[in-house]
């Protein structure tokens, strides 16, 4: 009896594994590692936000009619001991500022971030200035970062002048707490595509269950898909992360033609299909697929049923870019163009 049972456990697992085997899909184009694709729940950054004073400004901070900052100087001299006879104490060498950040995921205590200041009253320029001691705190209330330094003013805008309140102080800021994310939860990991698909998610769970011989994947959805973690890699979940990120997967994408009707840039996947159908334009006859009017002399066939092969002859012809936008769109008008379009 105990020899029937493991003979049918043996066999049960060779049927398992050709059913792994035989239903995963091939890919038939270029593949794309599964850690370009989706992310894992909970392996995020968060919005770190503090109200902060910059001092040491060459007359461009807040004026005296800012009472927030009027406020806020008073109380940080009382912290230090000091009690102001006037408490109209705001100079305009002191702004008012909001000091924002990002805190990675796995975040270590000791290790220091990027921070931005923005000016929150009326200070005309941050240049020059030095950031005093800031508490970020997350959505939490918790204090996750300790923000200081000397200030560097923001970047060129596009006509070249330098926005100077709005700035940024380079590892500025200080992790005082650490931020580990849960990413087990009911002893499984979740991914979420960027680009939600359900072929897509399919292959990814398949491509997963082939790869460790066991049926671990499941497409929840067409944005998600939730993997079961094997005892044996309960406790190297990294290493386990690290097998399924490598894995690669072709993507299934939509056939989507996008054009910039200002600048007449047109982008589009080259296998976007075709119907039968014949185009004038400007005294310009073009027909893409059967070639029954091929003969004519005021018709010119294309080689190919798909937006590619039209895209190229139109180009070889001379077609203006303006033209080939409005080529375009009369096809998607009339149903022939097997693909969404987006203008912009």
């Amino acid at each position: 009896m105990k020899n029937m049972l493991r003979s049918q456990r043996v066999w049960l697992w060779i049927l398992r594994f050709l059913v792994l085997v035989f239903t995963t899909p091939v890919a038939l184009g270029q593949a794309v590692r599964i850690k370009d694709l989706a992310n894992l729940r909970g392996d995020r950054t968060n919005t770190l936000m503090g109200y902060g004073l910059v001092v040491g400004l060459n007359k461009t901070g807040d004026s005296a009619a800012s009472l927030t900052t009027n406020k806020a100087v008073n109380t940080l001299l009382g912290r230090l001991g000091m009690t102001p006879d006037n408490p109209q104490v705001t100079s305009q060498a002191i702004a008012s500022v909001i000091v924002t950040a990002e805190l990675p995921a796995f975040a270590n205590v000791g290790d220091r971030i990027d921070v931005r200041l923005s000016v929150l009253a009326d200070a005309t320029s941050l240049a020059g200035g030095t950031l005093l001691m800031t508490q970020l705190r997350a959505g939490d209330g918790e204090v996750y970062a300790v923000a200081e330094g000397a200030i560097i003013v923001g970047q060129a805008s596009g006509k070249g002048a330098r926005i100077l309140t709005v700035a940024r102080i380079a590892d500025g800021g200080t992790i005082e707490r650490e931020f580990a994310p849960a990413l087990v939860k009911n002893n499984a990991i979740d991914l979420n595509l960027r680009q939600p698909d359900f072929t897509t998610s399919d292959r990814v769970s398949q491509t997963i269950n082939q790869h460790f011989r066991m049926f671990l994947a499941t497409s929840v959805n067409a944005a998600q898909v939730k993997v079961l973690v094997p005892e044996d890699y309960q406790a190297k979940l990294t290493s386990f992360i690290a097998e399924i990120e490598g894995l690669t997967v072709e993507p299934d994408q939509k056939a989507v033609v996008i054009v910039n009707e200002r600048t007449g840039t047109v982008v589009m996947g080259g296998d976007v299909k075709i119907s039968d159908v014949v185009v004038s334009h400007n005294g310009l006859s073009i027909e893409v697929g059967s070639g029954k009017n091929a003969k004519k002399e005021s018709v010119v066939p294309v080689q190919g049923t798909t937006i590619g092969d039209l895209v190229k002859s139109l180009n070889q012809m001379g077609v203006k870019p303006e033209d080939l936008v409005s080529i375009l769109q009369s096809l998607h008008a009339s149903g022939a163009l097997k693909a969404d379009i987006k203008l912009l």
